[in-house]
């Protein structure tokens, strides 16, 4: 596996963060992708993923405090800055991901992905940006699957800003380190207990993303790459 350039490798990563057991949807759409996707397929988990933690560029220390949505959250920041490729969540997918990233490898631009289902798939950044974001959905592209290449003023700025907010949550990660996979500040637990992790839901991901992909819009290119969202995969 050569690990400098993902992108001219056509690499496909996605991430399973936990220990718990997949669902059987989900087991069934990770066998979608590794049998539909026609390119290199990295399966990254809580055994594999320290193998691409990159020396002069380590994980970011709150790392291991995060719930595991949000460290898949931070993997998939990591994975398209330091080696760019391919990101898919496990989700049902019939597509052949090759001339996807022929389209990408052929371009000028920095990244590819489907356009954003519709205003309601805008993070929740609130404000003034959210209805400029909601307004120019459009111009965004989801979270779900998308191509990279490493090393660009995009990615660049996104793993900084992730950076930033995991600086700023650091001290509060420690002391309300994840109780459960899909952790979130104000989630209320089976015990009656109200979780004081200190990141919401899109926090760590959505809401950096989507104002970068505005900010950068012009950098990227959309295609029909997305998975089905008309299946269940809890």
């Amino acid at each position: 596996m050569i690990k400098s350039d993902c992108l001219s490798s056509n690499i496909v990563f996605c991430v399973w963060a936990g220990n718990n057991a997949m669902s059987g949807d989900r087991i069934s759409s990770l066998f979608t992708i590794f049998n539909n996707v026609h390119c290199p397929f990295v399966y990254l988990t809580n055994s594999h993923y320290p193998e691409w933690e990159v020396p002069e560029a380590p994980f970011h220390p709150a790392f291991q405090y995060l719930s595991d949505t949000h460290k898949a959250d931070y993997l998939r920041v990591y994975m398209m800055h330091h080696f760019g490729g391919g990101y898919t969540d496990i989700k049902f997918t019939t597509k052949n991901w090759t001339p996807f990233f022929e389209a990408l490898q052929n371009s000028d631009k920095w990244c590819l992905g489907y356009t954003e289902v519709g205003p309601h798939g805008v993070a929740a950044v609130g404000g003034e940006l959210e209805q400029v974001l909601r307004a120019n959905y459009q111009d965004l592209i989801g979270l779900c699957a998308f191509i990279f290449r490493k090393h660009t003023p995009l990615t660049e700025a996104w793993i900084t800003r992730t950076h930033a907010l995991l600086d700023s949550k650091y001290e509060d990660l420690k002391r309300h380190p994840a109780r459960h996979p899909q952790d979130q500040l104000g989630v209320s637990f089976t015990d009656g207990t109200v979780s004081a992790y200190p990141i919401r839901w899109t926090e760590l991901l959505g809401d950096i993303f989507h104002p970068l992909i505005y900010e950068f819009r012009e950098h990227v290119l959309h295609a029909d790459i997305a998975p089905s969202f008309a299946h269940k995969y809890r």
